[in-house]
């Protein structure tokens, strides 16, 4: 019985995990997360600092394509307080991935 619940419960860690690791919550309330269209990001935090276009997977094959994957840069204030550098990357106009960097904190 012990081993089930501690299963169970190490499940619900990276799970819980996972989704933290793709949300952002900014200053004013509003939060980013995996899933979110383009448009919502822009809406906001407007027109990022950088934007990288990366292509995986190239293939001279016409039935194979590569991946493309856009990398947005922000530098932004967070609720918890704090200037954060965030990288989000999208695919097909969709969010996968928010990476943070938080300024100033050792």
């Amino acid at each position: 019985m012990r081993l089930k619940l501690s299963i169970v419960l190490l499940g619900m860690f990276f799970t819980v995990s996972a989704v933290a690791n793709c949300s952002f919550r900014l200053q004013d309330g509003k939060l980013l997360r995996c899933g979110m269209a383009s448009i919502e990001v822009l809406e906001r935090l407007g027109q990022p600092l950088l934007k990288e276009q990366l292509t995986v997977g190239v293939s001279t094959n016409n039935v194979e394509r590569g991946k493309s994957v856009e990398i947005w840069s922000y530098k932004t204030k967070a609720d918890v307080g704090g200037e954060f550098l965030l990288s989000i990357e999208l695919t097909d106009g969709k969010v996968t991935t928010i990476n943070r960097q938080q300024q100033g904190r050792l």
